[in-house]
């Protein structure tokens, strides 16, 4: 279960026999992280505040959605771990088996995913393609992908209608036919039998890191989609390019995230019969609407738990140390890393220019340039990458790095070539703060560009230098992001804090102690009376909570606004403080003091220590029931050594006059008969008058002065909508 603490908890909690396993043995070390309820986001128990989402979208909504609540949903559907629900609930068995033993073929909605069990695929005619091909449509034929078990040829073909290499998996999953023998070791219709969980993968453009991700993000996506079982996220799979060319990529290690063993492609079955006990066809880098190629991202949302999920997963994996293992310095500096191009196109033309301002900056920053070619590792650059705060870079597939970026960090688009939507939402989906350049008049490319193909003027064909000034503004504004990000700043405290594993003093003198002539513990305050010259800290992390906690809190209202309204939350949490000392005689005039922190011991050589912490949350106007407010890093912290983070859920009270509903407010009013039919109450002073003594002392002030000026503010306000009369031709 090679996998980060915040996601074990889920695959635990999700897959009730591994959890019982785990209670069960003496020497399971995850017995803390059963029981939380948390949960991915597209189990059918799976409560919103538990998931790993934290989607959230600032501001108003707009665009095709009508309501705050449908827009984050729409997001959560379209880029989150909705997407993952509605591809399983799409789920349909397609080729059905009437005994053990037989095969099955389920996919969902236009073929986009499918799976199956003892299914057959036929080879032969490969080697009479004496060319190498990818990107082929009639790799297969008719009844050359088959099994034995039941077809829905109708529906089949109803979901068939994507029909491009890498959309779905349509020109393949068409073909497919009934079978009368079975599919198994045994069966004479096999020259090989492929008895590992195997998935084939039509992958893109493997030299661009932009596409080729695409791919890594679909798989991963996949293993979701697949379900939820024990193996889920095993290595021990085998992967099948669905191509001749032989692999090469300088993004190829992260293939070793998720299999253990040889890549294969379609030369290794040349000639022959194969079968497969297990066979997924995941997802696929360009499906319409698809991730995250083709995703539509509505408008004003971001953070996706998917694309968090993912990138954890593949540092997690390739075993990329996170910041706060890499950084120990005593006073952190920001963090700049400019990428730059060797290319023909989209090279900074004074560069150096740029890298001196940083340098001289005020803030003095740590300034970084870096050329990742394709002969650069890559785990080198993710490592470079996760030691980053402000990332800078052309429009191009090097900003693909973003995705493995820090928490807190900032991604500055130098110019985005007038494509302004591929890394923004990129960095959207990520949760990365994004900066471009917006003043076209202190921006000065080279010549017009001219594309390759037609020789038209194109952005993206041309070299670029910018004005210092507007630079440093920029880098100013992800600098002040950075700085103020809540994750940021509990990781250089973290880093700064005294508790650690070890402190080695050197030329520790202490006066009037007796010299040391064996090792001794001391549980009593530091002595007074020691000069401290040097030392070198080793950091510890957190110890994993025991339990989830639902806080429930009081709001205490300290004051309000045009808009919203700003409460306080008091937040108290558990503090460790060490109280066991250790001193170890050395040779020669050394000594060390050895702060011993046990972390999983038994003898409780530590104690909690409670604090109350005051945090403001803004409840803005309308705010639905369960909305939530998140506190970034206040929560408690993870066994990986990074803090949760600290929801707090909006629950409505009941008012005693109005019903909410959506946006809008109802109640019941008694009129007359007459007044009904003679449509009395059709204006906003109208109506105004007949709930004034209803409201009462309900924010009674805010029924005056209403005038004809102002229906539909006040009508939305009410919830009614007159109907308009009818006048005779």
């Amino acid at each position: 279960m090679d996998l980060p603490h915040s996601h074990l908890t889920r695959f635990l909690n999700t897959l009730t026999d591994e959890a019982q396993k785990c209670r069960n043995s003496n020497s399971c070390i995850y017995k803390n992280v059963l029981d939380t309820g948390l949960c991915w986001g597209y189990e059918t128990n799976c409560p919103q505040h538990l998931g790993y989402s934290n989607a959230n979208c600032p501001g108003d909504h707009k665009g095709w959605v009508s309501s705050k609540h449908q827009q984050l949903q729409t997001f959560f559907n379209q880029a989150d771990f909705g997407f993952v629900k509605q591809q399983i609930l799409s789920k349909t068995t397609m080729c059905e088996p009437k005994a053990d033993g037989e095969s099955l073929l389920e996919c969902s909605s236009y073929l986009q995913f499918c799976r199956g069990k003892n299914l057959y695929l036929d080879f032969r005619d490969l080697p009479a393609r004496k060319e190498s091909f990818r990107y082929k449509m009639d790799v297969l034929k008719k009844g050359q992908i088959g099994g034995k078990c039941k077809l829905d040829k109708f529906r089949l073909q109803s979901e068939a209608t994507h029909q491009s290499p890498l959309q779905s998996w349509a020109p393949e999953i068409q073909h497919f036919e009934e079978l009368s023998d079975m599919v198994n070791e045994e069966s004479q219709i096999c020259d090989v039998f492929i008895d590992k969980p195997t998935f084939i993968m039509k992958i893109d453009a493997t030299v661009n890191m932009y596409h080729h991700f695409c791919d890594f993000f679909n798989l991963y996506t996949s293993l979701h989609v697949n379900g939820t079982h024990s193996k889920m996220f095993s290595r021990d799979i085998n992967i099948l390019i669905w191509e001749t060319y032989t692999y090469h990529s300088n993004f190829g290690i992260t293939w070793s995230a998720f299999t253990q063993n040889p890549l294969m492609n379609l030369r290794t079955f040349q000639g022959k019969r194969v079968c497969f006990r297990e066979v997924v066809f995941p997802l696929l880098p360009r499906m319409i609407f698809g991730l995250y190629y083709n995703t539509p991202i509505v408008w004003g949302c971001k953070e996706s738990g998917l694309f968090h999920a993912f990138s954890k997963f593949i540092l997690h994996r390739l075993k990329i140390p996170n910041r706060t293992a890499i950084d120990q310095v005593a006073k952190p500096k920001i963090k700049i890393l400019l990428l730059s191009r060797n290319t023909q196109y989209r090279r900074i033309l004074n560069e150096q220019a740029l890298l001196d301002a940083l340098r001289l900056s005020p803030r003095q920053y740590s300034v970084k340039r870096v050329e990742f070619t394709h002969e650069t590792d890559f785990r080198h650059q993710l490592r470079v990458i996760q030691d980053t705060d402000i990332f800078i870079g052309m429009h191009g597939a090097g900003l693909t790095h973003l995705l493995f970026l820090p928490d807190w960090a900032a991604v500055f688009e130098l110019y985005n070539c007038e494509d302004e939507h591929c890394y923004a939402d990129l960095a959207r989906l990520r949760g990365i703060h994004y900066q471009t350049w917006t003043n076209p008049v202190k921006l000065k490319p080279q010549d017009e560009g001219h594309h390759p193909s037609d020789g038209g003027p194109h952005a993206k064909f041309t070299n670029y230098s910018f004005d210092t000034e507007e630079f440093l503004r920029i880098v100013e504004l992800a600098a002040n992001h950075v700085a103020n990000h809540p994750a940021y700043r509990h990781m250089l405290s973290h880093i700064r804090e005294s508790a650690t594993d070890v402190i080695f003093i050197k030329s520790l003198e202490f006066k009037n102690q007796p010299p040391l002539t064996r090792s001794r513990k001391h549980t009593v305050n530091w002595p007074k009376n020691f000069t401290l010259t040097e030392t070198k800290e080793t950091r510890k992390r957190p110890v994993p909570s025991s339990k989830t906690l639902e806080l429930h809190m009081k709001l205490f209202q300290t004051r309000k606004r045009e808009n919203f309204t700003t409460v306080v939350v008091k937040s108290v949490f558990q503090r460790k403080e060490l109280v066991e000392v250790e001193w170890i005689p050395l040779p020669a005039s050394l000594e060390i003091l050895v702060l011993g922190l046990v972390v999983m011991g038994t003898k409780g050589k530590e104690r909690l220590v409670n604090e109350e912490r005051v945090l403001e949350v803004e409840i803005e106007q309308g705010m639905t029931d369960g909305s939530e407010q998140r506190f970034t890093a206040e929560g408690e912290p993870h066994t990986d050594g990074e803090p949760g983070d600290l929801r707090l859920r909006i629950q409505t009270s009941p008012h005693s006059v109005f019903e909410r509903r959506g946006d809008d407010l109802y109640t019941n009013v008694t009129i007359s008969l007459a007044d009904a039919l003679a449509d009395a109450y059709t204006t906003p002073s109208k109506i105004a008058k007949i709930l004034t003594p209803i409201w009462k002392n309900h924010e009674k002030k805010n029924l005056k002065n209403l005038s004809e000026k102002q229906p539909k503010k006040f009508l939305a306000a009410v919830g009614f909508e007159p109907t308009p009369r009818k006048t005779g031709a």
